[in-house]
């Protein structure tokens, strides 16, 4: 073994420039195995978050078009936080056009499911889940000493516009906690804090192309300053939006969120489940 290690080394330092295969970046998240292992919570595998990002870079061509760091960023939060990046509705890397830096850099987007992941790991959720209201829905919300909520869904004819988003979110201990946006609100929301737009303003990427799955998060984001405090959803949120440079595994830093222009998404992966997709947990 020592001998083939060695013969490994002369070849590396004899080959030309030339001759020396190119380095991917599919070669770059494979050596980066080890350091996501030393990043990852108990139970997590760090040989599959790698297949997870190698099937993430074959669906997504552009996001090797970006600066390699930050791919390899946002996958050491994906390990750090413990989330499958394009799995399961935990995350996703989108290449993005940065007006600030003028270069391709690849942004980590928590998912609406990555946010109920890391929401469980306090151990005093019993359960978490987020719904849309259509106009031809029941609804009733009633604040005060008891607040409730009342939603029955139209389960014949048409469900009508959506309404009304909202996030409930059931203790351990007992008791609840709902929070609710109506649609004229989610869509100022989104006016707000899209980052991803075009030079005339237009709202594109995530916001423009999966707009439920958007608001089912952002209600749960809302909703988390009400939920038991964990250090994993506090990560979690601080790192939605961001572009991560620093491959450490020990360091939790994001110190950027993208202002820019998605370059584009993976063909028939959206960036949030739509609402067939989501869980039937019950209330």
């Amino acid at each position: 073994m020592a001998r083939d290690l060695e013969n490994r080394l002369t070849q590396s330092t004899t080959n030309t420039p030339a001759q020396r295969p190119a380095v991917t970046l599919a070669d770059q998240v494979r050596s980066m195995e080890g350091q996501f292992r030393m990043a990852m919570p108990r139970g997590m595998e760090a040989a599959q978050l790698v297949r997870d990002a190698l099937t993430a870079l074959r669906q997504n061509p552009q996001l090797g078009e970006c600066d390699p760091a930050t791919v390899l960023g946002g996958l050491m939060t994906c390990a750090q936080l413990g989330l499958r990046p394009g799995v399961l509705g935990h995350a996703w890397l989108l290449p993005f056009w940065d007006n600030k830096s003028r270069t391709r850099r690849a942004q980590l987007v928590v998912g609406y499911q990555g946010l109920v992941e890391l929401a469980h790991r306090s151990g005093q959720i019993k359960s978490l889940i987020a719904r849309t209201v259509y106009a031809n829905d029941t609804f009733d919300v009633d604040y005060g000493l008891e607040d409730k909520l009342v939603h029955k869904p139209v389960m014949r004819g048409p469900k009508g516009e959506p309404i009304a988003y909202y996030a409930v979110a059931k203790f351990t201990t007992g008791g609840h906690a709902f929070y609710i946006m109506s649609h004229d609100e989610m869509l100022e929301y989104r006016d707000a804090h899209a980052t991803a737009k075009t030079r005339d303003g237009k709202v594109v990427g995530p916001w423009a192309t999966n707009f439920e799955g958007m608001a089912l998060k952002t209600t749960v984001r809302q909703l988390a300053k009400w939920l038991p405090k964990s250090t994993e959803m506090a990560q979690g949120l601080e790192a939605d939006g961001s572009v991560r440079v620093d491959l450490t595994p020990a360091a939790i830093d994001y110190p950027e969120h993208v202002d820019g222009e998605v370059i584009g998404e993976p063909d028939g992966q959206p960036v949030e489940p739509s609402a067939e997709q989501q869980p039937s947990e019950g209330l």
